[in-house]
């Protein structure tokens, strides 16, 4: 009994340290300083705005006294790396849904990745981009760890355009979720379902791949080809032997 609880005092403790870490870092938001601290050196996000962010940005936003967390925290651990998602935000017209991805080295947790979208409709909202220039060349894995992945992410989106909820299900998790460019949380037996009633149609255009790895989380981003472009985050986890899809999220890219 006793071993049984040291166990899962073990396996709860890293979460608890990166809820510490947020509520921190929320703290740090409202005071406008001492940011930094809470993101790596090589930090890459996305913003509600569809636009790639470093840390020297993210620093760079002035103080939010009213900035809180509002609802749908959870915190995923995996090894040293950390998902944690939830819904932020001054005020019910101005929530974001939100991912970080939190890293530790040296026994310090720094959020490595992120990515926002708004919930919902935004008055002063800047207009999308418009359609995008053709796309350059193909994304072609460069590591046997890239050509893993993309295995899984080639897979889904074949499974979606040719219609086939089955092989969709073989490369994501029970739990997975989309979440789409309004904020909605779409979960996996609703988004097969949505698979299944489709048509089969052309592959989407994708271009601007980056891959990142942490530990048995890896992220794809990209930028997808529609009428109204978007960013993308595909969130991995190693499963199985095979990379899993967990969560997406899609941002508008604005202008």
């Amino acid at each position: 009994m006793i071993a049984a609880t040291l166990v899962m005092l073990a396996v709860l403790a890293p979460a608890d340290e990166v809820a510490q870490a947020e509520q921190q870092r929320l703290d740090a938001i409202r005071r406008g300083q001492d940011i930094a601290r809470f993101y790596a050196s090589d930090y890459r996000g996305i913003n509600a705005l569809g636009q790639y962010e470093t840390r020297d940005q993210v620093v760079q936003a002035k103080a939010d006294p009213n900035y809180a967390r509002v609802r749908d925290v959870s915190v995923e651990v995996r090894d040293d790396s950390v998902i944690v998602t939830g819904v932020e935000g001054t005020s019910d017209a101005g929530r974001e849904r939100v991912l970080r991805i939190w890293t530790r080295a040296n026994g310090v947790w720094t959020i490595a990745a992120a990515h926002s979208t708004w919930i919902g409709d935004r008055e002063d909202a800047p207009p999308p981009s418009g359609p995008l220039p053709d796309p350059g060349v193909a994304f072609v894995p460069q590591t046997r760890a890239e050509e893993s992945l993309w295995l899984s992410q080639n897979a889904l989106m074949h499974a979606f355009s040719d219609a086939n909820p089955e092989s969709y299900k073989i490369f994501s998790t029970e739990t997975s979720l989309r979440m789409t460019t309004n904020g909605d949380a779409i979960a996996r037996d609703q988004w097969l379902e949505t698979i299944a009633r489709r048509q089969k149609g052309p592959l989407a255009v994708v271009d601007d791949v980056r891959i990142s790895f942490f530990g048995d989380i890896a992220v794809v981003n990209l930028r997808g080809h529609e009428m109204n472009p978007t960013r993308q985050s595909w969130v991995y986890v190693r499963q199985r032997g095979l990379w899993l899809l967990h969560l997406r999220l899609t941002t508008l890219i604005r202008m």
